[in-house]
């Protein structure tokens, strides 16, 4: 497990320099093309932001039913080229005395590349899930048999547990306008253990706000 993130990483840097090299390639016999600009060749807005509500509906092997909370949710999305993307997602969940950030490292691939704009644009994404998390308890008091009396003060604790779990989801988005699009995802997050294996499921609804534009469908 160790050794997914690395590996991960090392695949995202392949498929990108193999889709640049793929763009810079000039048939044999052809007249030479001048270099289009970036944003031509990309044909997708480099970077998004996006804002939601999800919700983490947890199974387990070992336990009937299933427990389920909403999840606000933030999202940056770099695009590699036309297919693929870099995305980091964030989940919060919180209460009195904890605070949780449930965070994805993932691989975007979209099925047809750029969309016609207001077209369903269908992607897949796969990459690995880890945590932030911050506790706090106390102060306590306690009286002991003699009568004495015990002070326990408040103490926090912070936990990091790397992007090591195996994540998979699937999902479409749809521009509204040159700066606003509707996205859709059901992520997979498997939590292996030694006596059961969790899953978490995660459906979100979100909007997407780009650096730049969406292609925007013509006026009539």
């Amino acid at each position: 497990m160790r050794l997914f993130t690395p590996a991960f990483a090392a695949f995202l840097m392949a498929a990108g320099v193999s889709a640049a090299a793929a763009q810079t390639q000039t048939p044999a016999g052809a007249a030479a093309q001048p270099p289009a600009s970036p944003s031509a060749q990309l044909s997708v807005p480099r970077v998004e932001f996006g804002a939601g509500l999800g919700l983490g509906l947890g199974i387990m092997s070992n336990e009937p039913g299933a427990a389920a909370l909403f999840l606000p949710g933030a999202r940056v999305s770099t695009a590699l080229n036309r297919r693929w993307a870099l995305e980091g997602v964030f989940d919060v969940m919180s209460d009195d005395s904890s605070l949780a950030v449930i965070y994805r490292v993932q691989a975007r691939w979209r099925f047809r590349g750029a969309a016609d704009a207001g077209r369903l644009q269908p992607h897949f994404t796969f990459g690995g899930t880890g945590v932030f998390e911050h506790q706090t308890w106390g102060p306590y008091q306690w009286r002991d048999q003699s009568g004495t009396v015990h002070a326990t003060p408040r103490q926090t604790r912070w936990n990091v547990m790397p992007p090591m779990l195996p994540t998979v989801g699937i999902g479409f988005q749809k521009t509204l306008g040159s700066r606003i699009a509707l996205r859709a995802d059901l992520a997979a997050i498997i939590v292996p253990a030694d006596d059961f294996v969790g899953v978490l499921l995660m459906p979100s609804v979100s909007i997407s706000i780009p650096i730049g534009r969406y292609a925007a469908s013509p006026r009539r």
